[in-house]
């Protein structure tokens, strides 16, 4: 006995080493490969304001959608563990990347253990190998996510409710009941799947008369029914702090509602369950899938049919259940690999008790076992190596680092066009507002009334930018950066400006004339008026709301107003070069060398 849990936990040692010989190298990568960015950097965002501003578990703050900036989603215990490794010195990326690979191992072991307490180590073993090497678990194992610290909590309670069902031992209910508060506080979509196998599973033999007792079941119940309770009513704090503001009131609970679980008409669709049953097969079974038919035989004849069957909900109910989320959301996958892990595992095991026990047998088919993992990691690298090289959204990045030059670490930064993808204001370490469909009726008044300073739009060109015109003062910061205010001293510095407020005409007034006749700009070319020293202000007449107008690759283009300050940097030869758009041609009714408006 001694011996093979022995050799056992050596087999294991050695599959997490290979495991993190693939994975560890790459946990220094910024949050920016090609697999759900936006739900990263979410919790990413999350775990650092626990670091620098204390772990506050009943109000974590995601700021990306303005103030008081509380988003509370799940409870925050991945975040909150995360932050301590941060406290500990270890980098902030790597903390999160490392936090979801802990939670994998955990959840890796915890799966080894319940399947050999139920289904013995072959059972274990196999199952064990496959979850560690799904190209799948490659790819999500080393991403800042929550999801399987959720199903380690699932499977851990699965275990503990077995052992205190089977021996009703304190420290057994202890365990479980810690394991499901875990899961179902964290992500129930994906733990209470995982009391069907546990309350499934009677095996005579293991269970003495008092487990049927009604003390027993009653016990059992409070285990159950706490974590679920408990869920219950972190979703309804967490919908009260969301319907507390406009702008969050949308991400109730209530509100996602047919967001979550889709429509009856879904369910029904065939795209839906191509999708779905396409990404299991591409990404997690691939080879691994004739094991599934002889899982089924495996699982008709075990003793713990029950069991089994329980299994098979884990993967088959949550889509069934939330089919919009499994249809939408690749990640959501993470929740059904440890029951395909287990039926994996089932017939594989299966497979090698009817095998010969003739060492010549027994060698070639763990060759061909090896050889099937092989295969499944080289069909799907294409997927798990490109969850490591691919950008998926390229623009997070360089839209960062534009904030970080032209914008404060205190100011607050309205953003269009990147939906409320925390991607961009995470690594830039900004906080802001981001427009979204939801709040876009009020959100830009808004943004105008608590005085926002910058707006970051992701596509200028492309983008209607009449919202802009609540500000008196419009200036260009860079080539997707606006400076905005009501008052020109309060508009953050900038070398571009246009503006209506009849104030700006005191400015012309007071500079020096240099086209006292005016001219004409065609649109769509490129036009040059002479430039003044300090700067140059140009009049406008009447321009379209559509036009716009530019003075520079490097400062995005203004919506065209009747007055417009050009610094004396942006000169060329004497002259300033000018692009409009939006309109055949705009009339200059004079040009004049003056200051910038104070």
């Amino acid at each position: 006995m001694r011996r093979t849990l022995l050799v056992d936990l050596t087999l294991v040692v050695v599959t997490v080493g290979l495991l993190a010989a693939l994975v560890l190298p790459t946990l220094g990568q910024p949050l920016l490969e090609g697999y759900h960015v936006f739900r990263q950097t979410q919790t990413a965002y999350a775990a650092r304001i626990f670091s620098e501003e204390g772990i506050d578990l009943l109000h974590p703050e995601v700021p990306v959608l303005g103030e008081p900036f509380e988003l509370p989603f799940e409870f925050p215990l991945f975040q909150a563990g995360t932050s301590l490794l941060m406290d500990l010195g270890v980098g902030e990326t790597v903390s999160l990347r490392l936090g979801g690979f802990l939670c994998f191992v955990a959840t890796a072991l915890l799966l080894f253990g319940l399947l050999r307490h139920v289904g013995g180590r072959a059972v274990a073993l196999c199952a064990f190998v496959a979850f560690c090497f799904f190209p799948f678990s490659l790819a999500w194992s080393r991403t800042s996510m929550i999801e399987y610290l959720a199903t380690a909590g699932a499977v851990g309670w699965t275990w503990g409710l077995i052992a205190w069902r089977e021996r009703r031992r304190p420290v057994s209910a202890a365990l479980a009941l810690t394991a499901g508060l875990v899961g179902m506080l964290v992500k129930p979509t994906t733990a209470v799947f995982w009391v069907i196998p546990a309350l499934a599973h009677r095996r005579p033999d293991t269970f003495p008369p008092p487990t049927r007792t009604w003390r027993a079941r009653l016990e059992t119940a409070v285990i159950v029914a706490l974590p679920i309770v408990a869920a219950l009513a972190w979703t309804r704090h967490a919908d009260a702090v969301k319907a507390a503001t406009q702008t969050t009131e949308w991400l109730t609970a209530r509100e996602l509602r047919d967001w979550n679980l889709g429509s009856f008409d879904q369910r029904f669709e065939r795209d839906t369950w191509e999708t779905i049953i396409d990404r299991i097969r591409g990404t997690v079974l691939l080879s691994l899938w004739i094991f599934v038919p002889v899982a089924v035989i495996a699982g008709a004849r075990s003793p713990e049919r029950r069991f089994w069957l329980g299994i098979a909900a884990t993967v088959l109910l949550p889509p069934l259940v939330f089919t919009n989320l499994y249809y939408v959301h690749e990640y959501y996958l993470a929740a059904v690999t440890p029951g395909l892990a287990a039926i994996v595992g089932l017939g594989a095991a299966y497979v090698w008790s009817i095998l010969p026990r003739h060492r010549v047998v027994l060698g070639g088919a763990v060759l061909f076992a090896v050889l099937i993992v092989v295969v499944s990691l080289g069909r799907g690298r294409h997927y798990w190596y490109g969850a490591e090289t691919t950008i998926r959204e390229p623009q997070n990045l360089p839209l960062a680092r534009e904030l970080e030059a032209v914008t404060k670490p205190d100011d607050l930064v309205a953003v269009v066009g990147l939906d409320w993808s925390p991607a961009v204001l995470y690594h830039a370490r900004r906080r802001g507002h981001m427009v979204v469909d939801h709040n876009e009726s009020f959100a830009y008044d808004l943004i105008h009334d608590t005085g926002y300073r910058h707006v970051l739009v992701a596509n200028p060109a492309t983008t209607n930018l009449a919202f802009l015109s609540r500000w008196r003062w419009l200036g260009a910061l860079a080539p997707h950066t606006f400076a905005v205010a009501d008052d020109p001293g309060k508009l953050p510095a900038t070398r571009f400006i246009g503006s209506d407020d009849p104030s700006a005409r005191s400015y012309l007034d007071r500079g020096r004339t240099l086209v006292p006749d005016g001219l004409r700009l065609t649109c769509g070319r490129r036009s040059s008026v002479p430039a003044g020293d300090p700067g140059t202000w140009i009049e406008l007449r009447d321009p379209p709301a559509r036009a716009r107008i530019a003075v520079s690759g490097d400062l995005v283009a203004l919506p065209a107003r009747t007055r417009i300050y050009v610094d004396a940097g942006l000169a060329n030869g004497g002259s300033i070069p000018m692009r409009c758009q939006g309109t055949p041609s705009l009339t200059v009714l004079r040009v004049v060398a003056g200051r910038p408006p104070r």
